[in-house]
């Protein structure tokens, strides 16, 4: 009876503190969109009709949105286009693939990305890459293990630098592999509140 009781209690707890934390990351979540209204407003006050004006402080408030670097033209853009602000991280992301179409108020490839072939090229280099040092990562952590050896130290640090370095490359690619495959979303994508 005694232990049927304890487990009763001990899912009890667990069930309570699920729901506390839920709680906490609901409440952590409304608060930052709080704050990027704020920081939205404050732009809007900043910008006014030329981006030119406290342009110092408006790159500030953007850089808690995106790192990209902005043109002037861009930042009105996402200001003052409806919409357009809730695609700025994402745009900041693939700054280096997407455009900005201003007669439609939309998203375009960039330059030689106009073309899906060329994409798709991208895309395949870049699993490639992501493949080839990933094997090759693993290959030198599995050789390293087994062959692990205190009196050839030097040779195991050799081969673990090797491999972490193989490794940052494999991660280098795939998120930027990431990176190229999705802006399909923001491609074409009618922004809420523009008449197109």
């Amino acid at each position: 009876m005694m232990n049927e009781v304890g487990m009763l209690i001990g899912i009890l707890v667990g069930i309570a503190s699920i729901v506390g934390v839920i709680n906490r990351i609901q409440s952590s979540f409304l608060t930052q969109g709080h704050k990027r209204v704020e920081y939205y407003q404050k732009l809007q006050a900043l910008c006014g009709s030329d981006a030119n004006n406290n342009l110092a402080e408006i790159l500030v408030i953007l850089r808690v949105f995106t790192r990209a670097h902005l043109t002037n033209k861009e930042i009105e853009w996402f200001i003052w286009t409806p919409g357009a602000f809730r695609c700025l991280p994402e745009y900041g992301k693939k700054i280096d693939l997407i455009d900005i179409d201003y007669k439609n108020n939309t998203f375009i490839w960039r330059g030689k990305f106009k073309s899906w072939y060329r994409r798709l090229g991208l895309a395949i280099s870049l699993c490639l890459i992501y493949l080839i040092t990933g094997i090759a990562s693993a290959s030198f952590i599995l050789y390293t293990v087994q062959r692990f050896n205190i009196e050839k130290i030097t040779e195991f640090t050799f081969y673990s630098v090797v491999s972490l370095f193989l490794l940052f490359i494999a991660t280098y690619a795939l998120i930027r592999l990431y990176s190229v495959l999705p802006p399909q979303f923001l491609i074409g994508r009618k922004l809420r509140g523009v008449n197109t």
